[in-house]
């Protein structure tokens, strides 16, 4: 099982600059992969994004990678020909208007395109090479420790279902004095109301009857049961199991609901209550599931 939660860090040195990584990731219902790199350094997002998008199928990612270029990391180059025009143009244009004009290099300067950074993406691709060691060591550490989250959310939701299975089976073992139950209940409401008159057994069984047939939570604990077993299975399955995990734990709280609303027992109302309080607990931990 691997946790939502997410954090991996590296850094290292490459032939033009250094980098520092850092990756964080947090619930989400997809995938959503998000790179803050430097201008210099988006030829690289695609495979970037590519390699996390094989390594994580749910979450929000965030990675940020700093780059502390060296000198040769750049290459200027100077347009001789357009700095020539520029110049003639200004010499005319002085002669033109019989205004004295000197040379500066500092007008050249001014002049889009005369001085520029050289764009070449092969020389970054060849870059990418030694800078992937870097961001490999980050998103293992990233990996890692979504591992380690995940055995922790694990263990919790293993404790918190053995709690849930414990009630469940104290649930069916109440439900068997469900009959007793009733008739009890009835005995002492026909005596509060007709205190004097003898009770008919027949008819008192068959509002016994009755009520157990509305109150019947067999079927439901069996489901609950299932869904239990179900919930194991999936626990013990490797790769994205959130969704699945979400979807058996809503028909656990329909069961629940069911059983909840066909009963009037206290101690099974009471038990009700543990279970529900049991399934938001682990409601709240599977948000964190991938």
């Amino acid at each position: 099982m691997k946790s939502m939660t997410g954090f991996g860090h590296a850094e290292g040195e490459g032939s033009i600059g250094f980098y520092r990584i850092s990756i964080k990731s947090f619930n989400h219902r997809f995938s959503d992969i998000n790179l803050r790199l430097p201008r210099e350094l988006s030829v690289w997002e695609e495979n970037l994004v590519s390699y996390l998008k094989e390594r994580v199928s749910r979450g929000k990612v965030e990675l940020k990678l700093n780059f502390e270029p060296s000198e040769e990391a750049f290459s200027v180059e100077a347009n001789s020909l357009l700095a020539k025009a520029y110049l003639k143009a200004l010499h005319k244009l002085s002669g033109d208007l019989n205004i004295p004009y000197e040379a500066d290099l500092r007008d050249l300067m001014q002049v889009p395109e005369i001085i520029k950074l050289k764009e070449d993406d092969h020389r970054w691709l060849d870059e990418y090479q030694r800078f992937f060691p870097v961001f490999q060591e980050a998103v293992e550490a990233f990996l890692q420790y979504r591992l380690r989250e995940g055995e922790k959310l694990l263990h919790d939701l293993l404790k918190q279902m053995e709690i849930f299975r414990e009630l469940v089976a104290l649930v069916e073992e109440k439900s068997k004095n469900i009959p007793e139950y009733y008739r009890e209940k009835l005995n002492q409401r026909l005596k509060e109301v007709i205190p004097t008159v003898p009770i008919n057994e027949n008819l008192l069984a068959q509002e016994i009857v009755f009520y157990v047939d509305r109150s019947d939570v067999h079927e439901e604990i069996i489901r609950l049961k299932a869904h239990i077993c179900r919930f194991d299975d999936i626990l013990s399955h490797q790769g994205s199991i959130g969704r699945e995990l979400e979807f058996v734990l809503q028909e656990m709280n329909r069961e629940v609901n069911t059983i909840g609303s066909k009963t009037s027992d206290v101690e099974i109302s009471s038990i009700i209550i543990d279970l529900k309080t049991v399934l938001e607990k682990m409601r709240e931990q599977i948000q964190n599931v991938e």
